[in-house]
């Protein structure tokens, strides 16, 4: 009898879940109404700090990108934004408000993680970028997803926070090779990641595949490139194909070929 993917489970950080994790689009296109009804049926859901002084002001009526518009107002009309920076404590208020209200929300046996871009415009960007984390971990995310970026310098951002060996850290690679530079650093803090999302040309997103590169890759082959690098350096990480996954058919010959859980997409 053919196996459905009811029949298999992710284990990740002593916890088992439906292997089945939905990505996170930022601006609020993957919601966390979807990311929690994820977890309430057992899987993974993200949300997405993309922009999170924009979704904080829609979702709760905070006034963050009033106050930053208020306050650079002398430059609208100046091509020049060099001037313009995040008030850090602000944005890591509107990253504690999202991750918290959603966490509190949280329904079944689940999970919610938090989609982290690296490379986002947003002047000062280490800065912005460890304000986000610490914020998200500050308020009881239970995974962090590196995303949009090679992230060399995430876990130097993270390493002093209490639950840096606790929240579950995943990275997002579009190749084997793009693993290896992370894994060298993650190592140095003896924090390798617990989960790695591999993403192919059809994922979208900020990759580095061309628009006709779908043609010449293909997720099967990434995702096996990056199990066979793990096997040769005996890493036992999870690995979780995303961009290419249709159907359950797709689903169940991922998991059978070494996978340990597939991400999809969607929006509510």
């Amino acid at each position: 009898m053919s196996k459905a993917m009811d029949d298999f489970r992710l284990k990740l950080g002593g916890r088992e879940y439906v292997p089945i994790i939905v990505g996170g689009m930022g601006v609020d296109i993957s919601t966390a109404e979807l990311a929690l009804e994820a977890a309430r049926l057992g899987g993974i859901g993200h949300i997405s700090d993309a922009m999170v002084p924009t979704v904080s002001d829609r979702r709760f009526n905070t006034k963050f990108v009033q106050e930053k518009q208020k306050k650079y107002k002398y430059n609208i009309g100046n091509t020049d934004k060099s001037a313009v920076k995040f008030d850090l404590e602000r944005l890591a208020e509107a990253q504690r408000l999202f991750v918290s209200r959603t966490m509190e929300s949280k329904k079944g046996d689940g999970a919610i993680f938090i989609n982290c871009m690296e490379k986002l415009t947003m002047n000062s960007p280490r800065d912005t970028l460890q304000a986000r984390l610490l914020a998200a971990m500050d308020s009881g995310i239970e995974g962090i997803t590196l995303s949009a970026g090679l992230h060399l310098g995430s876990m130097e951002l993270m390493k002093d926070h209490p639950r840096f060996h606790d929240v579950l850290i995943g990275i997002i690679v579009s190749s084997a090779r793009a693993l290896r530079p992370f894994l060298k650093r993650a190592a140095k803090y003896k924090r390798l990641p617990d989960y790695i999302t591999v993403e192919g040309p059809l994922a979208g997103g900020h990759l580095g595949f061309g628009a006709d590169d779908w043609q010449e890759y293909d997720l099967k082959t990434i995702v096996n490139d990056v199990l066979v690098f793990l096997k040769e350096n005996e890493l036992n990480i999870p690995v979780v194909p995303a961009g290419g996954v249709f159907t359950g058919t797709d689903a169940v010959e991922f998991l059978e070929s070494g996978s340990s859980a597939v991400q999809v997409y969607g929006y509510s």
